[in-house]
């Protein structure tokens, strides 16, 4: 299997009582109240097209297993008080950790979306055995000061910068990763870790991120722009994230031509340097960072044309709803950027072609590691394919 894996992992990860999965249409009915916020059994029975008895059906057995919860009926009108059925987010959680050339960042996302830590750490040493002993005492340490179970951890999501060669989790990064280039990071790090591990590359991961916790709550269709050290993405389509043969979709800096800028972060990096301000990071930028320094208007001029050959050819194949500026990115300089890119679409007849809006992020903090930490719960509560029956 190319692109996110779980690997092949011991019997002790797996729980056989349920409650650390959902059926099919157990599925659809959490993934609305995960999109949408509570809702009621007739809400749900609207939004699915399903009679209220199915929809009973499928929620008694989500409340029997603590999945779900209903709240005390409020009185709406004339008829029967509604209550609003909820997720329980304490009913299981996952872990997400974006690994980069520079530092490592995690989350704890539990079941109702809600961010219960967010860490960064600057990596002691990028080979891979001491970078595991430093992500596992993170790890340890978050879900200690959470104060929350380790039994009701689903897994554990890695966004890794690189793309994949084809051949599962093996992906090849940049050369300061190059101890993490080419294995098979899904049982490696399941090893370390002693616990379920789903890879992918970063900008996959925040695409995913992007969907089921920002804009993908009201945007079916997006493509994703991610900034780092790199420059890559991800592609939504109808709700659900279009990978490619490969694992691949979404690798925008390949419609570039070899001599054009690269419209990444360590690119800016640079024009800071070449102004006489010297970050040693990109971390170190961003934690100083001023959207109206010259450095970053001249990195503007130098890097537009780049982005808008990227949007015009994502407008023109992909024909999104929107293209969303994320990963590393500030938001004061998404905006920049958003006020600055042009399509190519002359006009035929008095129209142009619809082209998708530009938009930054919807979510906060770092884009991988809250994409990373979506990716096991999604897989076994959230993730599914056509409707309930």
């Amino acid at each position: 299997m190319n692109g996110i894996s779980a690997g092949e992992f011991p019997s002790r990860f797996l729980r056989e009582d349920g409650r650390r999965t959902a059926t099919a249409n157990e599925r659809v009915l959490l993934d609305l109240l995960s999109r949408h916020g509570p809702a009621s059994r007739a809400d749900l029975a609207r939004l699915t097209g399903l009679a209220p008895h199915s929809i009973t059906r499928l929620v008694e057995p989500l409340l029997s297993r603590g999945l779900i919860a209903e709240a005390a009926p409020v009185a709406q009108g004339r008829g029967k008080p509604s209550t609003a059925l909820h997720l329980i987010g304490s009913a299981a959680f996952s872990v997400g950790l974006s690994v980069m050339t520079d530092a490592v960042s995690l989350v704890l996302l539990d079941l109702a979306g809600t961010i219960a830590a967010m860490h960064t750490e600057r990596l002691e040493d990028t080979a891979i055995v001491p970078a595991c002993r430093q992500i596992a005492r993170l790890i340890d340490g978050a879900v200690a000061e959470a104060g929350w179970d380790r039994a009701a951890l689903v897994g554990i999501g890695v966004g890794v910068t690189g793309y994949f060669i084809g051949d599962g989790a093996r992906l090849n990064p940049p050369q300061l990763l190059d101890a993490w280039a080419l294995v098979p990071l899904d049982t490696i790090l399941a090893d370390a870790f002693d616990a379920r591990v789903w890879v992918d590359n970063d900008g996959n991961v925040a695409a995913i991120g992007e969907d089921m916790l920002g804009h993908g709550r009201t945007t079916r269709d997006f493509a994703y722009l991610y900034f780092s050290a790199g420059f890559g993405g991800g592609v939504v389509a109808a709700g659900r994230s279009l990978r490619g043969r490969h694992g691949n979709a979404g690798e925008f800096a390949s419609i570039l031509p070899t001599d054009w800028p690269q419209p990444n972060l360590e690119t800016l990096r640079r024009s800071f340097v070449e102004t006489g301000l010297a970050f040693a990071d990109i971390q170190a930028m961003l934690d100083a960072f001023d959207a109206d320094h010259p450095a970053v208007g001249r990195w503007l001029d130098t890097v537009t044309p780049s982005l808008n050959l990227v949007a015009s050819a994502i407008s023109a194949t992909l024909d999104p709803e929107m293209i969303v500026l994320g990963g590393r990115m500030p938001p004061a300089l998404a905006q920049r950027i958003v006020e600055r890119i042009a399509f190519t679409n002359p006009e035929r007849r008095g129209f142009h072609r619809p082209a998708p809006r530009i938009v930054g992020s919807a979510m906060g903090g770092d884009a991988t590691a809250i994409g990373a930490a979506t990716l096991p719960l999604r897989a076994a509560f959230f993730d599914r394919d056509g409707s309930a029956e």
